[in-house]
């Protein structure tokens, strides 16, 4: 197919399309051609990469000829490629419009959907794909994606397992269903994918530095620290443009999971010292100490992050910083017992952070008590577990 346009590009008829509708513009004038014309123009300008030339093609046809379906067809394609994610829904929407059965138009309005963070409008899409097509196996693939990030955990774990059984050396695939069981904390699948995936990537995989990064995690978890320090080093291959890698953050992470507080304390200093953005580095490192159930170190840094907040460079700041780290303080102050914290930020969490509040707490706080109801039910976890009164 690509070698037939290829050749159709190339041709005297396309060549005097092309060379009438540049004469047109080229002197000011708007060109009346075919829609068909007009297409193949910004189809040619697509295969260049001329995206903008390419939309101002297909502007014309919708303008020439607005009862026409290629030109609809031709925006949404444009808009997706370049990664206008909102405006390529918007004309995907056309398009199904006019075509409710076709199956490529309905794939990247969930690939638009899941760049949106639309987990559930995806899922939607998704259903049709399927309702055409029960087998199509990026459908599974993209249900699997979507319901992970739904936090419907084991229903990807099975979708994963579905598409793999049929696509096993697909790398990408097996870096998120690794991703997807490092949340249901079953690391030693995990790390068996990861590996896997590095095996059959040959480092050329586009998520070559996740696949890294997440067996580094997953090593450490199943007790491996130096394959978790070889492959966080091997990972540093593939970080060619991406500085938000924090490497002193993640090697400290390493450390701390096996309890050398020492070694990790000294690369979380580092990660401060070199940090463009210290306010963002000191709550990773709070959330590292949660993750290693060091519930004092991470409190103590959440309560840093407080001071360094109240500083009239980062008035402006402020709310959004406590918004985001009081469900965590709360969380720590609760599991260390300090119950005259955990009531005030618990408080103050459920005010301005009901949705963090209730991921921490709901397993804590008896089913169906909304957040917001957290602080009635203060006493019945005293009964239930022993929180210290003062």
């Amino acid at each position: 197919m690509q070698q037939e346009e290829n050749d159709y590009f190339q041709s005297e008829e396309f060549l005097d399309i092309l060379s009438r509708y540049e004469q047109a513009v080229n002197s000011g004038h708007s060109p009346y051609m075919d829609s068909d014309e007009l297409i193949d123009v910004a189809d040619f300008y697509m295969s260049q990469g001329k995206y903008q030339q390419a939309q101002d093609a297909t502007e014309l046809a919708l303008e020439l000829h607005p009862d026409e379906t290629d030109p609809v067809s031709m925006m949404a394609d444009i808009m997706f490629e370049t990664r206008n994610w909102t405006e390529a829904i918007s004309w995907l929407d056309k398009v199904l419009d006019n075509d409710p059965f076709d199956i490529q138009a309905w794939q990247n309005m969930t690939d638009a959907q899941l760049h949106t963070d639309k987990f559930l409008e995806a899922l939607e899409s998704i259903e049709y794909t399927l309702a055409i097509q029960p087998e199509n196996e990026l459908a599974i693939l993209q249900k699997a994606f979507a319901t992970s990030r739904l936090e419907r955990n084991q229903e990807a774990k099975e979708l994963y397992e579905q598409y793999l059984a049929k696509n096993p050396d697909d790398d990408i695939a097996l870096y998120q269903a690794a991703f997807n069981l490092c949340i249901m904390e079953r690391f030693e699948e995990a790390n068996k994918m990861l590996i896997h995936a590095e095996e059959v990537s040959q480092g050329m995989s586009p998520e070559q530095l996740n696949i890294c990064l997440q067996h580094s995690y997953t090593e450490a978890r199943i007790g491996h620290m130096q394959e978790a320090l070889d492959a966080l080093e091997r990972s540093k291959e593939y970080n060619v443009d991406n500085s938000d890698v924090d490497y002193n953050l993640l090697t400290g992470h390493i450390y701390l999971i096996f309890h050398l507080q020492n070694k990790a304390i000294d690369y979380f200093t580092r990660a401060i010292s070199d940090s463009k953005d210290m306010l963002n580095t000191m709550r990773s490192i709070a959330q590292i100490f949660m993750d290693c159930t060091y519930f004092d170190f991470a409190a103590h840094t959440f309560e840093q992050l407080e001071e360094i907040a109240d500083l009239p460079e980062y008035s402006e700041s402020k709310d959004e910083i406590i918004k985001a780290i009081c469900p965590s303080q709360a969380y720590c102050y609760y599991l260390t017992g300090k119950r005259k914290e955990f009531i005030r930020y618990l408080k103050m969490a459920v005010a301005i952070n009901p949705k963090d509040t209730e991921t921490l707490f709901q397993d804590i706080f008896p089913k169906g008590v909304l957040p917001e109801e957290y602080p009635y039910y203060i006493d019945r976890l005293d009964n239930f577990f022993n929180i210290p009164s003062e």
